[in-house]
């Protein structure tokens, strides 16, 4: 495997971690998941602007793109963050997000139809035997009852809703990573997570103007405590971890990316381990050890499949 396909495989990996440390900061904060949203694109999106003079590809890019590929990004802005992402906060409000995060294990396989169908992309017997052990591996994890506690007690609601809530933000995560993927084609992986960031943005400021809850939202994101822990999970969890998943997303077969970053699971356990003071079974240790070998499959098949 080359080295642009192994570092995109990492940018998974890391990108599922950031995904782990901001799922859990949001999961505590004390604000509507749209208001959460809505901050945390505008923080993320200015953070991704700024860093465009910086590590950009300069002009060449956008004046040789089509305007589809524009479009695609913006589609997939509205289908995979604004929607999608305010769909999963509000799942992780109701489950808590060891909970929630299990329901992301459903990207991958959501992934797989849309890029065998869509993308064109055909996975190899060893890249699925992979993700199967991967994905076996975070089911035996996200089983560990001791971990099960992690709620904030923060805007509860209806345990079915945060679980058709899960499923629908990791169908629009999917596609929007897949919409992604076709204008990258023609865009670096900075300035499409730009895009789709700024886009996101305007779209839920838009519709937060015209319902008239931004006065409200802006007294619940400026309450003591919120902006510092806003900006941490937006600079962490979204700034970094889209710029890499669109990284990794654009070197790997969409199906083998978010099996990758389906690993943020694995590391909330951790995190719930340290910071909750929350002990890890035996069998969640188990599950992370066949979810590392599952992921060291899918990064080295040829070693680790004889091939």
């Amino acid at each position: 495997m080359g080295s642009a396909m192994e570092f995109g495989q990492i940018a998974g990996l890391v990108a599922a971690a950031c995904w782990a440390i901001g799922s859990f900061i949001y999961s505590r904060l004390d604000a509507p998941a749209a208001a959460m949203n809505l901050a945390k694109n505008a923080i993320s999106g200015t953070l991704l602007v700024a860093s465009i003079p910086l590590f950009g590809s300069g002009l060449a890019p956008w004046l040789a793109a089509p305007a589809s590929a524009y479009l695609w990004l913006v589609i997939s802005a509205v289908v995979g963050i604004q929607i999608g992402d305010e769909a999963y906060f509000r799942s992780i409000q109701i489950l808590g997000p060891r909970k929630a995060l299990v329901l992301t294990t459903l990207t991958p396989p959501f992934s797989a139809v849309l890029g065998w169908f869509w993308l064109a992309e055909q996975l190899e017997l060893p890249a699925l035997v992979a993700m199967a052990i991967t994905l076996a591996g975070i089911a035996v994890v996200i089983r560990d009852r001791n971990l099960a506690s992690d709620r904030s007690g923060l805007h509860e609601g209806d345990p079915r809703d945060g679980l058709l809530l899960g499923i629908f933000a990791a169908f629009c995560q999917s596609t929007g990573l897949a919409l992604s993927k076709v204008a990258m084609e023609y865009l670096p992986p900075l300035e499409s997570s730009a895009i789709r960031i700024v886009a996101a943005f305007i779209g839920g400021f838009l519709v937060a103007q015209s319902t008239g809850v931004l006065p409200r939202w802006k007294q619940q994101l400026l309450a003591p405590g919120v902006p510092r822990l806003l900006i941490v999970a937006s600079f962490i969890g979204t700034y970094i971890g889209i710029w890499l998943s669109l990284v990794s997303a654009n070197t790997v077969d969409l199906a083998i990316a978010t099996t990758q970053m389906s690993m943020t699971p694995v590391f909330m356990v951790l995190l719930v381990a340290v910071f909750l003071r929350k002990k890890i079974s035996l069998l969640a240790f188990i599950g992370m050890a066949i979810a590392i070998v599952g992921v060291g499959m899918l990064m080295r098949p040829d070693v680790l499949l004889g091939g």
